[in-house]
């Protein structure tokens, strides 16, 4: 009885979701955002409608797994290697450069936090590969809803899908 009244719930907040974001289209602002301010506001830090419990469940978890494979594999299809080859290197050499930049500020700032605070140093190249997450769905989503063409947008979806290439192998070998 959990997993339907659960299930319920789960309809009913993704109902509310998309409804605020048609809303928040009105004001000629990307879906994407009235879809994070109902989440925050379902979530368990505010009414409950998505609660711990909820969010813990192993079928959330199996149904979020394979939610988020959809999303990569849409995004996939949206990454295009004839745009990139268009681009150049610059893509690779901005993104690398970028990431690996990050990573090092980050993973330094901490190391210096933490030596300080008798924290293992290690931590702070852990701390340091986490920064580079990104998620490239936000930008994808205002892209599309704003209908954006032009050399950034462009360049964009193929920088943010390497930048989180680059976020993953740097996480994995820290």
């Amino acid at each position: 009885m959990d997993v339907v009244f659960g299930i319920v719930r789960l309809l009913i907040a993704v109902v509310l979701a998309i409804a605020a974001g048609k809303l928040i289209s009105k004001l000629r602002l990307p879906a994407i955002l009235g879809w994070l301010i109902a989440g925050m506001i379902m979530g368990p830090h505010a009414i409950g409608l998505l609660d711990d419990q909820l969010l813990d469940s192993t079928w959330f978890s199996t149904l979020e797994s394979l939610l988020e494979c959809t999303v990569g594999l849409m995004i996939g299809t949206e990454l295009i290697w004839s745009q990139m080859k268009k681009a150049g290197s610059q893509i690779l050499v901005t993104t690398i450069t970028e990431s690996l930049g990050t990573f090092l500020i980050v993973s330094l700032v901490f190391g210096v936090i933490f030596w300080l605070s008798d924290v293992p140093i290690y931590l702070a190249f852990m701390f340091g590969g986490i920064a580079l997450a990104t998620a490239p769905t936000p930008s994808l989503s205002v892209v599309n809803d704003l209908k954006t063409s032009g050399p950034v947008t462009k360049t964009l979806i193929p920088m943010a899908a390497l930048d989180d290439l680059v976020g993953a192998l740097v996480f994995l070998l820290s």
